[in-house]
């Protein structure tokens, strides 16, 4: 790869790193509190898993916040040769031109063509657009975050995990969020049970996915 794309991709893999190193250190957490309990087998408590929930957590922030990185940083100039970006664009802009007012709280098709070719750069002005659309929300569903790959010409079920493999993951990643991990029609406890070894596993996968994307990117700039 050539010391130029390299910049370009070099903050994701900060990121990436970081999230590693935290995970790992929810996982130290989770050993020094099982050693200093004096216990090596058995369930961990709802206070030793939730050391495991944050570490799937921070795994699943840091694959968003990498994916985001990448967009902002190597979109442009990918957009400059690959086929396949630039037709995730021309989607883009084509179904932005076609909207209603009424369509997610965006402006009119007409007005939101205005507003582009109105600017100094059209061009520059549509890419921030397609930045700002791509990088607004949250990209963890496996929905998002294939169209995040697309949209870096990168097949996101190529990367090593299958949609239907990704989506349990970010179900237990909601239920953590969203719920609380609360199971109410638990008998003994009231929240979901986690285990170190799945929940460590769910975290990789998910640093593994973000790792294989920037190495796929990396490809497809040394390609442009």
């Amino acid at each position: 790869m050539t010391s130029e794309h390299s910049k370009l991709t070099a903050d994701a893999r900060l990121i990436l790193r970081h999230a590693k190193d935290t995970v790992k250190a929810f996982d130290k957490a989770f050993e020094t509190v099982r050693k200093e309990r004096g216990v090596t087998q058995g369930a961990p408590t709802d206070a030793e898993q939730d050391l495991l929930r944050a570490a799937l957590v921070l795994a699943g922030a840091g694959l968003d916040s990498l994916t985001k990185q990448l967009i902002r940083a190597a979109l442009p100039v990918l957009l400059e040769r690959d086929e396949k970006v630039q037709k995730e664009f021309e989607d883009f802009a084509a179904t932005r031109i076609k909207s209603t007012a009424s369509e997610a709280d965006q402006p009119s098709g007409a007005k939101f063509l205005a507003r582009i070719l109105s600017a100094p750069s059209p061009r520059e002005r549509l890419i921030s657009e397609y930045t700002e659309d791509l990088t607004r929300g949250s990209l963890q569903s496996v929905d998002e975050l294939f169209k995040a790959t697309a949209a870096l010409g990168v097949d996101g079920s190529s990367l090593g995990k299958t949609a239907k493999e990704l989506k349990v993951i970010f179900d237990t990643r909601n239920q953590i969020i969203h719920e609380l991990d609360i199971n109410l029609a638990g008998t003994k406890r009231k929240r979901r049970q986690r285990t170190r070894d799945r929940m460590l596993d769910d975290a990789n996968v998910l640093l593994s996915f973000g790792e294989s994307l920037i190495s796929a990117v990396e490809v497809g700039l040394d390609r442009a």
